[in-house]
């Protein structure tokens, strides 16, 4: 069988024809073995310095693209995959050859999910207000990236090559799974909730191992590790548009919403509001959000300025 990659002329337009749903049924073969042979070099036909120029591109261009934040586990991985191939296209994957090799870093703006394809095929969906870097060469010598936020991952399976995770003080090892990590500058935990599989997670000299349904918590002020359960459907609920404030200060709860929504919050409150609270809400208008917050805490608030003033049941005013 011919492959796209003795084709090169044509593999543009074979890509557009294959997402428009026009290809036939040996053009379909042909994009989704050159995908799947890309991290397979002993099936492959692409030379080294081909696969790498490949890889790059991929890394470069098409964590770039923005797609809609979709349940993960009825996924058709290499369709899909293939189909994010196509926002580098062949030209990106040529004018890689004379670019150097960087860290990608791909960010969310308030109010945005963002979901994307890693190289190795692991999926990654980024929450709003999250960054996430890419270590150059990535799949090459390592999986590594560094978590700036909150992100949902779902790893493929790659023995030789551990997927690890770097998230302030913690580092979070999995060889193949699903799980969730939270780790914002400012909040007073970082926690990783495995959906399936295992990882190992590296905090203040000690490695924890979780697996499904299993849950860590690191309090970067105490320095007190807690595991915990947690149901599967809660796990990543964020890419349903949940809010969920499992935990949360009412500063916590604040600094969510703003990173959720466009709009200007000011927060008065006092060094007595100190209580957590476990609330989910369903994203829907701030106000209806704020009017639930006043019954549950006490808060009042109102519009000046252009921005939304917060007042604690603590403050006066």
């Amino acid at each position: 069988m011919d492959h796209p990659h003795q084709h090169q002329g044509g593999a543009k337009a074979l890509l557009k024809r294959y997402l428009r749903g026009d290809a036939s049924p040996e053009e379909k073969e042909q994009v989704e073995y050159w995908y799947s042979t890309l991290h397979n070099p002993a099936s492959t036909a692409l030379s080294p310095e081909e696969r790498d120029i490949l890889q790059q591109s991929i890394l470069q261009h098409v964590i770039h693209h923005t797609l809609p934040v979709k349940p993960l586990y009825r996924r058709k991985w290499l369709r899909y995959a293939a189909a994010v191939l196509l926002t580098a296209g062949l030209g990106g994957w040529m004018y890689s050859r004379y670019q150097p090799a960087h860290p990608a870093i791909v960010q969310t703006g308030v109010g945005v999910t963002r979901q994307i394809v890693l190289p190795d095929s692991s999926v990654v969906t980024l929450n709003a207000g999250t960054t996430l870097q890419l270590s150059a060469h990535f799949g090459q010598h390592d999986r590594s990236v560094l978590l700036d936020g909150e992100a949902f991952f779902f790893i493929h399976p790659d023995p030789a090559h551990p997927f690890r995770v770097q998230h302030g003080p913690l580092t979070t090892t999995v060889l193949g799974t699903a799980f969730n990590i939270r780790s914002r500058p400012g909040e007073e935990n970082t926690k990783v909730a495995v959906a399936s599989g295992k990882v190992q997670v590296a905090v203040a000299g000690k490695n924890y191992t979780l697996e499904g349904n299993e849950t860590l918590q690191y309090n970067d002020r105490s320095d007190l590790v807690i595991k915990g359960h947690e149901e599967n459907a809660q796990i990543g609920q964020w890419q349903h548009a949940m809010l969920d404030f499992n935990g949360y200060t009412l500063t916590a709860m604040v600094a969510e919403l703003q990173r959720q929504y466009p709009v200007r919050i000011q927060l008065h409150a006092t060094p007595a509001d100190t209580a957590h609270y476990n609330i989910s809400f369903r994203r829907e208008d701030i106000h209806n959000i704020l009017d639930v917050l006043s019954g549950l805490t006490g808060i009042t608030y109102k519009h000046e300025n252009e921005q939304i003033i917060i007042y604690s049941k603590t403050y006066a005013h």
